[in-house]
C-alpha cells in the first residue's frame, strides 16, 4: 500500500502534485512583482485616496522665453530714468548708478543700433540690475510706445535688437456745439486730441475759414481711429467721417481710398472736397486791408492800388502754400520785404509778402505741396505791423484772393461709387452709435 502510494505521487514521470504546482506559481509571481518594484516599474494599481490639486505635473515642461524673462525680472530690480536737456546716454547711466565699465559695455553695444547723438530729452531708459551681483542684465531705450531697443546681457557680452509693437486700432467718435471757437470747444471743453481737431479743420479748409466763418451754435461730429500700443493710448489715427453744421449749411466728409491707392475725403455724393487752392494761406486774426484799386497807403501817404489782401496775425504765425506748385522767387523784394512767389501751373501765381523768415530748405525751383509750410508772418519792408500781404495773379492780372474759386479733384464714379456708398452708410451708422454711447 505504501509502495503503491509512493509510486502514485512520485512516479518516474516526475509529475508534481497539484498543490505544489500552485505554490510554485504563486512564489514565481511574487518574485516577479518584487523585481518590478525593485526596478521602479511597479504595476498600475487603483487608489482610493484623492489626488492633491497641488501635486506636481508628472511631465516637466521646459520653461519658455516668457517664463525665463519673468524669472530674470523677479531676481532683478528695475530702474527708470528719463533723458534730460543736455544729457548723453552716459550721463543717464551714471545717474542710474553704473560704473564706467558697465556703462561702456552698454553704450558700445547700443552704438551699433542707435545713433547716440540723437538721444533727446524725454527718451526713457529702463534698466534691470541683478540684486545679487549688481550687474545690469537688461537695458531698454524707449522713445515711443511702439518701438524700443532692448539689450540683454549674455556670457559673450550684450546682444540687442529693436522690438516693434503693432498698434491696436479702435474707433471713436465725438460731437459738440461750438461756443467761441472750434479749438476752444473741441480741445478745451471736450478734451479731443489737438492733432485730431487740426485734421478736422484741414478736411473742410477748402470751404470753411475757421477763423472767420465759425459761429456760436455751429455743430461738429467726427468718427476717427485711435491707436493703442501695449495698453496705452498713442495718438489719433485717420478721421473716417466728419460733419460740420455751419450757419445752417451741413457739410459732410468721408474718407475713401480710390482705385489708385490715393486717400482723400469726399462728400456723400462722391465729390472730392480737395480743391486746387485752400481758403486762406494762414490762420489769421482779421483782414486789415482788402483788395482795392485805390487804397491810401499808411506809410507812403498816397492813394495807390492794393491788389491783394492783408491778413493781420502775430509775428511768427506759420504761412502755408495755398496750393501745390514751384517756387519762382524767394528773397528780398523792396517794399514787400521777405517775399515768395509760387507758380501753380500755367495760369496762377500766389505772392506772400512782409515775411519774417522762410521755411528751411526752400529755394528757387523748389516744389511745394498744398498747405506746406513756406514762411512766417512778419513786418519786413514797408509795413506798419505784422501781417501777410497775400496776392493772387491769374495770367497777367491780379485778382481778389477772396473771390478765388477752383475746380475740385475728380469725383468717384462707376463701380467704385457703389462701394463708396456702402462706406458712407456704415460710417454714418457707426458715428451715430458711438456718439450715443458717449452721452
Amino acid at each position: 500500500m505504501m509502495g503503491r502510494n509512493k509510486n502514485r505521487y512520485s512516479g518516474k514521470s516526475g509529475t508534481l502534485p497539484h498543490k505544489a504546482l500552485l505554490l510554485f506559481l504563486l512564489l514565481s509571481v511574487a518574485l516577479f512583482l518584487m523585481l518590478l518594484r525593485f526596478n521602479g516599474q511597479a504595476p498600475i494599481e487603483a487608489r482610493d485616496e484623492p489626488v492633491s490639486q497641488d501635486a506636481p505635473c508628472p511631465v516637466q515642461l521646459t520653461a519658455g522665453p516668457f517664463q525665463r524673462e519673468a524669472e530674470q525680472r523677479a531676481r532683478s530690480r528695475q530702474l527708470v530714468e528719463r533723458v534730460q536737456k543736455g544729457d548723453t546716454l552716459g550721463h543717464v547711466l551714471d545717474r542710474l548708478g553704473l560704473d564706467r565699465g558697465q556703462a561702456y559695455s552698454i553704450t558700445s553695444a547700443a552704438e551699433g543700433l542707435l545713433d547716440l547723438t540723437q538721444v533727446r530729452p524725454g527718451d526713457q531708459i529702463v534698466l534691470w540690475v541683478d540684486r545679487r551681483t549688481g550687474q545690469p542684465e537688461r537695458f531698454e531705450f524707449c522713445r515711443t510706445q511702439s518701438e524700443r531697443l532692448i539689450l540683454i546681457r549674455t556670457p559673450a557680452g550684450y546682444a540687442g535688437a529693436w522690438q516693434k509693437y503693432d498698434p491696436l486700432i479702435v474707433k471713436g467718435a465725438a460731437e459738440g456745439r461750438i461756443e467761441g471757437s472750434l479749438w476752444g470747444t473741441a480741445v478745451e471743453r471736450h478734451g479731443l486730441d489737438p492733432e485730431l481737431v487740426l485734421g478736422f479743420a484741414d478736411i473742410f479748409a477748402y470751404d470753411v475759414d475757421f477763423f472767420t466763418d465759425v459761429q456760436n451754435g455751429d455743430q461738429f461730429a467726427l468718427l476717427f481711429e485711435k491707436e493703442y500700443c501695449r495698453g496705452s493710448y498713442v495718438k489719433p489715427g485717420r478721421i473716417l467721417a466728419a460733419r460740420f453744421v455751419n450757419g445752417g449749411r451741413t457739410l459732410e466728409a468721408f474718407h475713401h481710398r480710390n482705385a489708385k491707392g490715393e486717400d482723400g475725403y469726399y462728400d456723400a455724393e462722391g465729390r472730392s472736397l480737395k480743391k486746387m487752392f485752400l481758403k486762406s494761406p494762414l490762420q489769421y486774426r482779421r483782414i486789415s486791408s482788402f483788395f482795392s484799386r485805390s487804397r491810401f497807403h499808411p506809410i507812403l501817404k498816397i492813394f495807390r492800388p492794393h491788389l491783394g489782401v492783408d491778413y493781420a496775425a502775430p509775428t511768427g504765425t506759420p504761412v502755408s502754400a495755398l496750393g501745390a506748385g514751384r517756387i519762382d522767387f524767394i528773397g528780398w523784394k523792396g517794399g514787400y520785404g521777405k517775399f515768395i512767389i509760387i507758380e501753380h501751373g500755367k495760369s496762377f501765381t500766389t505772392h506772400y509778402g512782409h515775411l519774417s523768415g522762410f521755411a528751411k530748405g526752400l529755394k528757387k525751383g523748389s516744389r511745394v505741396s498744398q498747405s506746406q509750410l513756406i514762411g512766417y508772418v512778419g513786418s519786413t519792408g514797408l509795413a506798419t505791423g505784422p501781417h501777410l500781404d497775400f496776392r493772387v495773379k491769374k495770367g497777367k492780372e491780379f485778382i481778389d484772393p477772396l473771390s478765388l474759386k477752383s475746380e475740385p479733384a475728380p469725383p468717384i464714379e462707376g463701380t467704385e461709387k457703389v462701394e463708396f456708398e456702402k462706406e458712407v452708410q456704415e460710417a454714418r451708422a457707426m458715428m451715430t452709435r458711438l456718439v450715443a454711447a458717449r452721452r
